[in-house]
């Protein structure tokens, strides 16, 4: 069976009034929104929560923006289950711009 990667999209919201964002993931091979998660960026790092299941079991997720600058940036998923002690991270991206390139 060939393996499917993970495709979608990200809608990013940002709430004037609490200073936070929500990151919203839509999976374009389930056709599903997945929950929010919340936060805030402060001092070069974003920090984002919420609720979410996997494989059946309740997790809390918390995503983390580091690293950033105009060419590079670092994204971290990790799960934590009710009761455990600690995040356990299963997801890691280091993003580069290609020289040459500008944001917009």
């Amino acid at each position: 069976m060939p393996r499917l990667s993970a495709q979608g999209a990200t809608l990013r919201l940002f709430d004037p009034k609490t200073g936070q964002w929500s990151l919203n993931w839509a999976s374009s091979i389930s056709g599903t929104l997945f929950p929010p998660v919340f936060g805030r960026f402060e001092n070069g790092r974003g920090e984002f929560h919420g609720d979410d299941s996997y494989d059946g079991t309740e997790v809390r997720v918390r995503f983390v923006w580091s690293g950033i600058s105009a060419t590079s940036a670092r994204w971290e998923q990790a799960f934590r289950v009710d009761g455990a002690d600690g995040w356990v991270t299963n997801w890691i991206m280091d993003f580069t711009r290609p020289s040459g390139t500008t944001a917009g």
